[in-house]
């Protein structure tokens, strides 16, 4: 698989940590779209322009967009549709 030279290993890192530990538990997805900034970096994602705008562009997803973002995610890593960007994977689609 060819990886873009752009590709932001770091930023896909972060997003899926912030999927699989925020977004796809119940209780921190409404404790992220209560407060993004503050829930995204107690996950550990490192804000900085990049990911900080990917926080900013969830934070502005329904609840349920949210819980289908997460479904979505698991079920594409289930059918090895994923990039490894560490831990957890990323959903490829």
């Amino acid at each position: 698989m060819d990886v873009p030279a752009e590709f932001d290993h770091e930023a896909a890192e972060a997003l899926g940590r912030l999927v699989e530990e925020v977004i796809a538990v119940p209780s921190r997805r409404r404790d992220f779209r209560a407060d993004p900034i503050t829930t995204a970096q107690n996950a550990g994602v490192r804000l900085n322009d990049k990911t900080q705008r990917l926080v900013l562009t969830l934070a502005g997803l329904s609840a349920s967009e949210l819980g289908l973002l997460s479904e979505l995610n698991r079920t594409l890593i289930k059918e090895g549709l994923y990039v490894e960007t560490g831990n957890p994977p990323l959903m490829v689609f």
